[in-house]
């Protein structure tokens, strides 16, 4: 591939051939570009299962807020179980301080 391919991507109504078909446009199109200048392949844009762009971003505003409510009871979760295991470590290391203290009482 050539460091000079470049590559445009065309969005252009259907309303620019007579009969307003996607076909049509197409070839209108292929017409008018000729093989110097590039060639043109159709590019399928899906449509969207969720509907509108509009639902689409508000579901992603909806997202960003869940997952910032998610990262804080995670992060207290986290430090929950943190403490609780320092808590378990500190009265291991008072039990064992203990044990050694009467084991040399003993002898």
């Amino acid at each position: 591939m050539s460091k000079n391919t470049k590559y445009l991507l065309v969005s252009l109504p259907a309303s620019i051939s007579r009969t307003n078909d996607h076909d049509e446009a197409l070839t209108a199109l292929r017409s008018a570009v000729t093989t110097d200048y590039g060639t043109v392949f159709p590019f399928s844009i899906p449509e969207f299962k969720i509907g509108t762009l509009d639902a689409l971003v508000q579901q992603a505003d909806e997202l960003a807020k869940l997952e910032t409510g998610c990262e804080g009871v995670v992060g207290k979760e986290i430090t929950s179980i943190d403490n609780q295991v320092k808590d378990k470590y500190n009265s291991y290391n008072q039990v064992k301080t203990n044990l050694t203290a009467l084991q040399r009482r003993q002898t």
